[in-house]
């Protein structure tokens, strides 16, 4: 491969051809991460649609912070996710097929990394779950409670619930 001279490297036609390849790619990223949250928004609200036709949907709308997260959260961090792993991907195929030994070397850092993954994922689900039987016993309590508002007013036990609810925090049901 030759090099190019210093001339032709700050020539005006060779930094414009540069920068229209920058901007070019900066475009195109920006087109493409504008259509893929379009598409995942659109797939969320035909979920969301779908949901609330049954039954179950209509307990699944009274976590509409879970919905919003869905909505809000879920697509950057998964564009995101898969920008890092094909640029990661990208930054080891290049080396590594310009000098094929590198293969060699890259193939236990991606055991690695496998395991890691594996390991990370088993772990923070199970946490997780532990969380989400530590806490249930304050969100079934307020439930309950709030399906049955007319029974806790009628029967003048509108101080128990604060007092139960109060005696769970304190057990260590909540995060604090």
């Amino acid at each position: 491969m030759a090099k190019m001279p210093k001339v032709q490297q700050k020539a005006p036609a060779t930094l414009g051809s540069y920068t229209s390849i920058v901007v070019v790619s900066i475009i195109a990223m920006t087109t493409s991460c504008f259509f893929f949250n379009c598409i995942l928004l659109k797939a969320t609200e035909n979920l969301h649609n779908k949901m609330t036709t049954n039954p179950a949907g209509r307990i699944l709308n009274r976590f509409s912070k879970d919905v919003g997260c869905m909505d809000d959260q879920l697509p950057p961090l998964f564009l995101r996710a898969l920008t890092i792993c094909l640029a990661s991907f990208c930054a080891m195929l290049v080396p590594a097929a310009t000098n094929y030994w590198l293969f060699l070397v890259l193939l236990p850092i991606l055991v690695t990394v496998a395991s890691y993954v594996r390991y990370y994922l088993k772990s923070s689900r199970e946490l997780k779950r532990i969380e989400a039987i530590k806490c249930s016993p304050v969100y079934s309590h307020i439930t309950e409670t709030a399906n049955g508002l007319e029974i806790v007013h009628v029967s003048n036990m509108s101080r128990t619930f604060p007092e139960r609810l109060q005696r769970l925090v304190q057990m260590g049901y909540v995060r604090g």
